[in-house]
Protein backbone atom coordinates (compact mmCIF):
# COMPACT_ATOMS: atom_id res chain seq x y z
CA UNK A 1 0.00 0.00 0.00
CA UNK A 2 1.27 3.23 -0.86
CA UNK A 3 1.69 6.63 1.45
CA UNK A 4 -1.64 8.57 -0.50
CA UNK A 5 -4.18 5.31 -0.15
CA UNK A 6 -2.64 5.08 3.39
CA UNK A 7 -3.44 8.34 3.98
CA UNK A 8 -7.07 8.60 2.58
CA UNK A 9 -8.24 4.87 4.29
CA UNK A 10 -7.14 6.60 7.93
CA UNK A 11 -8.97 10.08 7.78
CA UNK A 12 -12.11 7.91 6.37
CA UNK A 13 -11.55 6.24 9.97
CA UNK A 14 -10.57 2.48 8.10
CA UNK A 15 -7.60 0.68 8.83
CA UNK A 16 -4.60 0.70 6.26
CA UNK A 17 -1.77 -1.52 6.50
CA UNK A 18 -0.28 0.48 8.74
CA UNK A 19 -0.18 4.39 10.65
CA UNK A 20 0.45 7.00 8.32
CA UNK A 21 3.49 8.71 9.56
CA UNK A 22 4.30 12.14 8.26
CA UNK A 23 7.41 14.41 9.35
CA UNK A 24 8.30 17.67 9.43
CA UNK A 25 12.30 18.91 10.55
CA UNK A 26 14.00 22.01 11.37
CA UNK A 27 16.89 22.63 8.89
CA UNK A 28 19.81 22.70 11.45
CA UNK A 29 18.24 19.24 12.74
CA UNK A 30 19.18 17.77 9.22
CA UNK A 31 22.91 19.81 9.39
CA UNK A 32 23.50 18.78 12.90
CA UNK A 33 22.97 14.74 11.98
CA UNK A 34 24.85 15.14 8.87
CA UNK A 35 27.50 17.04 10.21
CA UNK A 36 27.95 14.32 13.21
CA UNK A 37 28.32 11.78 10.55
CA UNK A 38 25.09 10.31 11.62
CA UNK A 39 22.72 10.61 8.46
CA UNK A 40 24.78 9.49 5.58
CA UNK A 41 22.70 11.27 3.18
CA UNK A 42 22.27 15.18 2.83
CA UNK A 43 19.05 16.13 2.45
CA UNK A 44 19.76 20.12 2.19
CA UNK A 45 18.48 21.25 -0.99
CA UNK A 46 20.65 24.52 -0.46
CA UNK A 47 23.78 24.93 2.11
CA UNK A 48 23.53 28.69 2.20
CA UNK A 49 21.09 30.59 3.71
CA UNK A 50 18.69 33.01 1.52
CA UNK A 51 17.08 35.02 3.93
CA UNK A 52 14.25 35.95 0.88
CA UNK A 53 13.28 32.28 0.59
CA UNK A 54 11.45 30.57 3.55
CA UNK A 55 13.63 27.88 5.78
CA UNK A 56 11.46 24.74 4.33
CA UNK A 57 12.74 25.63 1.10
CA UNK A 58 16.72 24.16 2.25
CA UNK A 59 15.07 20.49 2.18
CA UNK A 60 14.35 18.21 -0.28
CA UNK A 61 11.40 16.11 1.66
CA UNK A 62 10.77 14.07 -1.38
CA UNK A 63 13.98 12.31 -0.60
CA UNK A 64 13.75 12.43 3.34
CA UNK A 65 10.23 10.49 2.38
CA UNK A 66 11.61 8.25 0.54
CA UNK A 67 14.98 7.62 2.85
CA UNK A 68 12.95 7.73 6.16
CA UNK A 69 9.61 5.91 4.82
CA UNK A 70 7.68 9.03 5.47
CA UNK A 71 3.92 9.01 3.69
CA UNK A 72 3.38 12.55 2.85
CA UNK A 73 5.42 15.54 1.93
CA UNK A 74 4.25 18.36 4.47
CA UNK A 75 2.05 20.54 3.29
CA UNK A 76 3.98 23.99 1.90
CA UNK A 77 7.18 22.92 1.20
CA UNK A 78 8.51 22.53 -2.00
CA UNK A 79 7.98 19.36 -3.39
CA UNK A 80 4.95 18.23 -1.71
CA UNK A 81 1.16 17.09 -3.93
CA UNK A 82 -0.16 20.00 -1.55
CA UNK A 83 -0.70 22.88 -4.13
CA UNK A 84 1.89 25.33 -4.68
CA UNK A 85 -0.07 28.63 -4.30
CA UNK A 86 1.03 32.30 -3.46
CA UNK A 87 -1.83 33.82 -1.44
CA UNK A 88 -0.31 36.96 -0.36
CA UNK A 89 -0.54 40.33 -1.88
CA UNK A 90 2.49 39.65 -3.86
CA UNK A 91 4.90 43.03 -2.94
CA UNK A 92 8.12 43.14 -4.04
CA UNK A 93 10.34 40.51 -1.34
CA UNK A 94 13.93 42.84 -0.15
CA UNK A 95 16.28 43.12 2.17
CA UNK A 96 16.20 46.29 4.23
CA UNK A 97 18.97 45.86 6.58
CA UNK A 98 21.53 43.17 7.02
CA UNK A 99 23.37 42.98 10.65
CA UNK A 100 25.75 40.53 10.01
CA UNK A 101 24.23 37.22 11.61
CA UNK A 102 20.51 39.35 11.32
CA UNK A 103 18.74 40.83 8.38
CA UNK A 104 15.49 43.05 7.96
CA UNK A 105 13.34 41.93 5.74
CA UNK A 106 9.89 42.80 4.10
CA UNK A 107 8.41 39.43 2.92
CA UNK A 108 5.63 39.38 -0.27
CA UNK A 109 2.70 39.82 2.45
CA UNK A 110 4.48 43.61 3.17
CA UNK A 111 5.51 42.11 6.97
CA UNK A 112 8.68 44.00 8.06
CA UNK A 113 10.27 41.32 10.40
CA UNK A 114 14.05 40.60 11.88
CA UNK A 115 15.44 37.38 10.97
CA UNK A 116 18.82 35.24 11.80
CA UNK A 117 20.70 33.78 9.54
CA UNK A 118 21.23 30.27 11.16
CA UNK A 119 17.51 29.68 11.68
CA UNK A 120 17.96 29.56 15.52
CA UNK A 121 14.90 31.62 16.48
CA UNK A 122 11.10 32.52 14.92
CA UNK A 123 11.33 35.59 13.02
CA UNK A 124 10.66 39.30 15.36
CA UNK A 125 7.89 40.36 13.45
CA UNK A 126 8.23 44.63 13.37
CA UNK A 127 5.68 46.14 11.02
CA UNK A 128 2.19 45.56 9.02
CA UNK A 129 0.75 46.92 6.23
CA UNK A 130 -3.25 47.59 7.55
CA UNK A 131 -3.55 49.81 10.62
CA UNK A 132 -6.75 51.17 9.51
CA UNK A 133 -10.08 50.30 7.52
CA UNK A 134 -8.55 52.26 4.61
CA UNK A 135 -5.20 50.57 4.52
CA UNK A 136 -7.60 47.11 3.89
CA UNK A 137 -9.26 48.77 1.43
CA UNK A 138 -5.86 49.61 -1.08
CA UNK A 139 -4.14 46.24 -0.50
CA UNK A 140 -7.24 44.52 -1.32
CA UNK A 141 -6.54 45.39 -5.23
CA UNK A 142 -3.46 43.60 -4.44
CA UNK A 143 -5.29 40.35 -4.85
CA UNK A 144 -6.04 39.38 -8.14
CA UNK A 145 -7.49 35.36 -8.08
CA UNK A 146 -6.46 35.45 -12.00
CA UNK A 147 -2.96 36.54 -12.04
CA UNK A 148 -0.81 33.09 -13.42
CA UNK A 149 2.16 33.79 -10.92
CA UNK A 150 -0.21 32.63 -8.15
CA UNK A 151 0.02 29.23 -9.24
CA UNK A 152 3.04 26.49 -9.17
CA UNK A 153 4.31 26.14 -13.00
CA UNK A 154 2.73 22.60 -14.70
CA UNK A 155 0.24 22.26 -12.28
CA UNK A 156 -2.10 20.05 -13.99
CA UNK A 157 0.67 18.04 -14.80
CA UNK A 158 1.92 17.71 -11.49
CA UNK A 159 -1.35 16.61 -9.91
CA UNK A 160 -2.15 13.89 -12.87
CA UNK A 161 1.30 12.65 -12.13
CA UNK A 162 0.70 12.73 -8.27
CA UNK A 163 -2.42 10.62 -8.92
CA UNK A 164 -0.69 8.19 -10.97
CA UNK A 165 1.87 7.50 -8.85
CA UNK A 166 0.02 7.35 -5.71
CA UNK A 167 2.67 8.10 -3.33
CA UNK A 168 1.53 10.99 -0.99
CA UNK A 169 -1.89 12.58 -0.32
CA UNK A 170 -2.57 15.70 -2.39
CA UNK A 171 -3.91 18.56 -0.63
CA UNK A 172 -4.85 22.05 -1.29
CA UNK A 173 -4.63 24.57 1.78
CA UNK A 174 -4.67 28.74 2.78
CA UNK A 175 -4.07 31.15 5.73
CA UNK A 176 -6.94 30.75 7.66
CA UNK A 177 -9.27 33.73 9.10
CA UNK A 178 -6.89 34.55 12.27
CA UNK A 179 -3.69 34.14 10.18
CA UNK A 180 -4.41 35.91 7.28
CA UNK A 181 -5.58 38.77 9.71
CA UNK A 182 -2.67 38.09 11.63
CA UNK A 183 -0.47 38.73 8.27
CA UNK A 184 -2.33 42.18 7.58
CA UNK A 185 -2.37 43.48 10.78
CA UNK A 186 0.06 41.75 12.96
CA UNK A 187 -1.17 39.98 16.22
CA UNK A 188 -1.32 42.57 18.99
CA UNK A 189 -3.74 45.20 16.45
CA UNK A 190 -5.59 41.95 15.30
CA UNK A 191 -6.68 41.18 18.94
CA UNK A 192 -7.65 44.92 19.31
CA UNK A 193 -9.79 44.39 16.33
CA UNK A 194 -11.52 41.54 17.31
CA UNK A 195 -13.06 43.32 20.63
CA UNK A 196 -13.03 46.94 19.26
CA UNK A 197 -13.75 46.93 14.91
CA UNK A 198 -15.54 44.42 14.31
CA UNK A 199 -17.11 45.38 11.08
CA UNK A 200 -13.35 45.79 9.38
CA UNK A 201 -13.17 41.54 11.08
CA UNK A 202 -16.00 40.95 9.26
CA UNK A 203 -15.37 42.67 6.27
CA UNK A 204 -11.69 41.10 6.15
CA UNK A 205 -13.11 37.49 6.78
CA UNK A 206 -16.10 37.71 4.27
CA UNK A 207 -13.53 39.03 1.70
CA UNK A 208 -10.86 36.48 2.40
CA UNK A 209 -13.41 33.62 2.08
CA UNK A 210 -14.74 35.12 -1.27
CA UNK A 211 -10.73 35.20 -2.51
CA UNK A 212 -9.70 31.38 -1.45
CA UNK A 213 -13.09 30.14 -2.73
CA UNK A 214 -11.99 31.68 -6.41
CA UNK A 215 -8.24 30.38 -5.91
CA UNK A 216 -9.21 27.04 -4.97
CA UNK A 217 -11.66 26.27 -8.59
CA UNK A 218 -8.72 24.80 -10.37
CA UNK A 219 -7.45 23.15 -7.53
CA UNK A 220 -11.33 20.97 -6.81
CA UNK A 221 -11.45 20.35 -11.14
CA UNK A 222 -8.25 18.45 -11.17
CA UNK A 223 -8.22 16.67 -7.48
CA UNK A 224 -8.34 17.69 -3.61
CA UNK A 225 -8.05 14.42 -1.19
CA UNK A 226 -8.14 16.88 1.83
CA UNK A 227 -7.96 20.90 2.51
CA UNK A 228 -5.49 22.05 4.93
CA UNK A 229 -5.98 25.34 7.15
CA UNK A 230 -3.23 27.39 8.88
CA UNK A 231 -4.19 29.25 11.83
CA UNK A 232 -2.02 29.01 14.82
CA UNK A 233 -4.22 30.84 17.15
CA UNK A 234 -3.43 29.36 20.15
CA UNK A 235 -0.93 29.15 23.11
CA UNK A 236 0.43 27.16 25.98
CA UNK A 237 -2.78 28.42 28.56
CA UNK A 238 -5.49 28.36 25.23
CA UNK A 239 -7.17 30.27 22.34
CA UNK A 240 -6.26 33.81 21.47
CA UNK A 241 -9.50 34.69 21.42
CA UNK A 242 -12.49 33.61 23.25
CA UNK A 243 -14.82 30.71 21.71
CA UNK A 244 -17.63 33.35 21.70
CA UNK A 245 -15.46 35.50 19.88
CA UNK A 246 -14.67 32.73 17.23
CA UNK A 247 -18.17 31.63 17.25
CA UNK A 248 -19.59 35.18 16.01
CA UNK A 249 -16.77 36.20 14.20
CA UNK A 250 -15.26 33.10 12.37
CA UNK A 251 -17.20 30.27 12.18
CA UNK A 252 -19.80 31.73 9.65
CA UNK A 253 -16.88 32.15 7.63
CA UNK A 254 -15.51 28.77 7.88
CA UNK A 255 -18.69 27.35 7.01
CA UNK A 256 -18.54 29.18 3.67
CA UNK A 257 -15.37 28.02 2.34
CA UNK A 258 -15.38 23.94 4.16
CA UNK A 259 -19.09 24.43 2.35
CA UNK A 260 -18.02 24.68 -1.06
CA UNK A 261 -15.21 21.97 -0.92
CA UNK A 262 -17.34 19.94 0.41
CA UNK A 263 -20.32 20.07 -2.44
CA UNK A 264 -16.96 19.55 -4.78
CA UNK A 265 -16.45 16.35 -2.86
CA UNK A 266 -13.61 17.48 -0.39
CA UNK A 267 -15.35 15.91 3.03
CA UNK A 268 -11.92 16.45 5.59
CA UNK A 269 -10.55 19.72 6.76
CA UNK A 270 -7.82 19.87 8.84
CA UNK A 271 -6.94 23.24 10.74
CA UNK A 272 -3.02 23.36 11.54
CA UNK A 273 -2.80 25.44 15.06
CA UNK A 274 -0.07 25.29 17.77
CA UNK A 275 -1.39 25.62 21.62
CA UNK A 276 -4.14 24.48 23.63
CA UNK A 277 -7.16 24.29 20.66
CA UNK A 278 -9.35 22.05 22.94
CA UNK A 279 -12.08 24.76 23.87
CA UNK A 280 -12.85 25.35 20.04
CA UNK A 281 -12.68 22.08 18.85
CA UNK A 282 -16.44 22.20 19.16
CA UNK A 283 -16.57 24.96 17.13
CA UNK A 284 -14.03 24.06 14.46
CA UNK A 285 -16.37 20.97 13.93
CA UNK A 286 -19.82 23.53 13.77
CA UNK A 287 -17.36 25.58 10.93
CA UNK A 288 -17.15 22.34 8.84
CA UNK A 289 -13.66 21.31 10.17
CA UNK A 290 -12.89 17.38 11.06
CA UNK A 291 -9.03 17.23 11.70
CA UNK A 292 -6.64 18.95 13.56
CA UNK A 293 -2.75 18.82 13.94
CA UNK A 294 -0.29 19.07 15.26
CA UNK A 295 -1.98 18.39 18.67
CA UNK A 296 0.57 20.34 21.15
CA UNK A 297 1.63 18.42 24.45
CA UNK A 298 3.56 20.64 26.54
CA UNK A 299 0.23 22.78 25.58
CA UNK A 300 -1.90 20.05 27.47
CA UNK A 301 -3.41 18.64 24.45
CA UNK A 302 -4.30 14.67 24.41
CA UNK A 303 -5.19 12.69 21.71
CA UNK A 304 -6.29 9.95 23.80
CA UNK A 305 -8.54 11.91 25.64
CA UNK A 306 -9.88 13.89 22.15
CA UNK A 307 -10.44 10.63 20.73
CA UNK A 308 -12.77 9.24 24.27
CA UNK A 309 -14.35 12.64 23.49
CA UNK A 310 -15.13 12.98 20.06
CA UNK A 311 -14.97 9.27 18.47
CA UNK A 312 -14.39 9.26 14.88
CA UNK A 313 -16.00 13.49 14.31
CA UNK A 314 -11.87 14.10 14.47
CA UNK A 315 -9.32 12.92 12.38
CA UNK A 316 -6.01 13.62 14.66
CA UNK A 317 -2.37 14.02 13.47
CA UNK A 318 0.31 14.62 15.91
CA UNK A 319 0.70 14.55 19.51
CA UNK A 320 4.17 12.15 20.08
CA UNK A 321 5.92 14.66 22.38
CA UNK A 322 9.08 15.62 21.09
CA UNK A 323 10.00 15.39 24.81
CA UNK A 324 9.84 12.19 24.51
CA UNK A 325 12.14 12.21 21.40
CA UNK A 326 14.58 13.98 23.28
CA UNK A 327 14.62 12.06 26.48
CA UNK A 328 15.62 8.32 24.64
CA UNK A 329 14.40 5.46 24.31
CA UNK A 330 12.53 4.37 27.32
CA UNK A 331 10.08 7.82 27.39
CA UNK A 332 9.67 7.24 23.60
CA UNK A 333 8.58 3.79 24.16
CA UNK A 334 6.44 4.78 26.87
CA UNK A 335 4.61 7.65 24.57
CA UNK A 336 4.22 5.66 21.61
CA UNK A 337 2.55 2.52 23.16
CA UNK A 338 -0.16 4.88 24.93
CA UNK A 339 -0.90 6.66 22.40
CA UNK A 340 -0.65 3.37 20.08
CA UNK A 341 -3.06 1.28 21.83
CA UNK A 342 -5.80 4.27 21.53
CA UNK A 343 -5.16 5.87 18.80
CA UNK A 344 -4.80 3.31 16.15
CA UNK A 345 -8.07 1.15 15.75
CA UNK A 346 -10.85 2.23 13.34
CA UNK A 347 -8.60 4.56 11.63
CA UNK A 348 -8.57 8.48 12.34
CA UNK A 349 -4.72 8.82 13.05
CA UNK A 350 -1.79 10.45 11.24
CA UNK A 351 1.50 9.67 13.49
CA UNK A 352 3.72 12.68 13.98
CA UNK A 353 5.48 14.58 16.72
CA UNK A 354 4.04 17.55 18.23
CA UNK A 355 5.80 19.78 16.10
CA UNK A 356 9.07 19.99 14.11
CA UNK A 357 11.95 17.71 14.55
CA UNK A 358 14.21 19.92 16.39
CA UNK A 359 17.91 20.16 16.69
CA UNK A 360 18.39 18.67 20.55
CA UNK A 361 17.21 15.56 19.58
CA UNK A 362 19.78 13.19 18.54
CA UNK A 363 20.20 11.16 15.35
CA UNK A 364 20.22 7.67 17.38
CA UNK A 365 17.28 8.75 19.72
CA UNK A 366 15.05 9.33 16.29
CA UNK A 367 15.99 5.89 14.73
CA UNK A 368 15.00 4.55 17.67
CA UNK A 369 11.06 6.45 17.50
CA UNK A 370 11.25 5.46 13.95
CA UNK A 371 12.00 1.92 14.27
CA UNK A 372 9.23 1.60 17.05
CA UNK A 373 6.76 3.45 14.73
CA UNK A 374 7.45 1.16 12.02
CA UNK A 375 7.16 -2.27 14.38
CA UNK A 376 4.35 -0.65 16.61
CA UNK A 377 2.11 1.19 13.72
CA UNK A 378 0.66 -2.16 12.01
CA UNK A 379 -2.57 -3.00 12.19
Amino acid sequence: MQGRERFLRAIHFEEPDRVPHALQFWPNTIERWYSEGKLKVDFRRKVEFNPLEPAREYLNYEMICDYFELDMIPPWNTGSYFYQTDFSPMFPVKILEDGGDWLIISDSWGVVQKVRKDWASVPQYLDFKVKTREDFEAIKERFDPEDPRRYAENLEERIKRAVEEGRFPIGWGFPGFFGFGRLMMGLKRLLIAFIKDKPLIRRMFDFWSDFVIKMAKRAVELQVDYLGIWEDMAYRNGPMISPKTFKELMVPYYKKVTGFFRRKGVDVAIVDSDGDITPLIPLWLEGGVNGFLPLEVKAGVDAVSLRKEYGDKIVLFGNISLNALRMGPKAIDEELSRKFKHLLPGGGYIASTDHHIPPDVSYDNFMHYLKRVKEWGKY
